[in-house]
């Protein structure tokens, strides 16, 4: 049975280390199984995600749960900086891997074609290149060895029993991540039938997928294309508390509650404004 409950895939979550998010940004971001992951009490992992994060990896970094990064971007678009992973930074408490797109996405191909190393060819003039671990080099050859993790946390605003999948737009590096991982684990606005997605046009097949969860506006704070837009009113608020603050209060009331509880607390108007603004 794909289909799991939120108490369900925290329990699954627990022995994970090497984790990647999938969407892009501001969109489509696992928000929903970030929460579910800090609730499990995973921590020491390793971190990586399509080439730009955002909110999810910022909390996740703030938290202590994450050792190691591999991913080019982390920041809150418009919004300005993120303000944990700043800090952990110029702190050194965690270590960011050297990393520009074509390393990050060239270890995913090799784990998706299941060789030594991808080659990268015409990098071109690339500090990151120079004396970078990432980089395996064999005579005038250069490349990357395969970025294999043990989980994948994905959205999709549609899924089905099967855990087949529906994007709206573009599905980034999700059928990357989702072939470089042991486990994928998605979280989606609404099930639909198998019919359903059929017709619509899936975009990760269920055989990829091994747990779906039903989150209604499961990716907030951040968006859903196609559903809702990410809530930069509650990025901005975010972005200021952990800067005056630290995380430990944004979390308690955020992140260490239910999926029912956290969307009481946006409250219904406003999540019907972010659907207003996606139409």
């Amino acid at each position: 049975m794909k289909v799991a409950t939120l108490p369900e895939i925290e329990a699954l979550l627990a022995d994970s280390r090497r984790v990647a998010l999938g969407g892009m940004l501001l969109e489509n971001r696992p928000s929903t199984l970030v929460r579910a992951l800090i609730r499990s009490a995973a921590t020491d992992l390793f971190l990586a995600s399509a080439p730009a994060a955002s909110w999810d990896a910022d909390v996740l970094i703030g938290l202590g749960r994450v050792s190691t990064v591999r991913i080019p971007h982390i920041s809150l678009a418009g919004v300005g900086l993120a303000p944990a992973s700043r800090k952990a930074f110029a702190d050194g408490t965690v270590r960011f891997e050297d990393c520009d797109e074509a390393l990050l996405l060239g270890g995913y191909l090799a784990a998706n074609h299941e060789v030594s190393v991808q080659v990268l060819e015409n990098m071109g003039t690339n500090d990151l290149v120079d004396d970078n671990p990432l980089v395996v080099r064999s005579g005038e050859v250069h490349g990357v060895a395969p970025l294999k993790v043990d989980t994948a946390l994905l959205h999709a605003p549609i899924g089905d029993v099967a855990g087949n999948l529906v994007h709206f737009g573009s599905r980034w590096a999700d059928l990357m991540i989702a072939r470089s991982a042991d486990r994928v684990i998605v979280q989606v606005d609404r099930l639909v039938p198998t019919a359903y997605t059929a017709k619509l046009g899936v975009s990760v097949p269920g055989y990829l997928v091994d747990k779906i969860v039903e989150a209604p506006y499961g990716a907030h704070p951040l968006g859903s294309v196609g559903s809702y837009v990410a809530d930069l009113e509650h990025l901005a608020s975010y972005q200021s508390r952990v800067t005056s603050e630290g995380l430990a209060n944004y979390a308690a009331e955020h992140c260490e509650v239910g999926h029912d509880d956290y969307l009481q607390t946006i409250g219904a108007t406003r999540l019907a404004q972010l659907e207003r603004e996606a139409a």
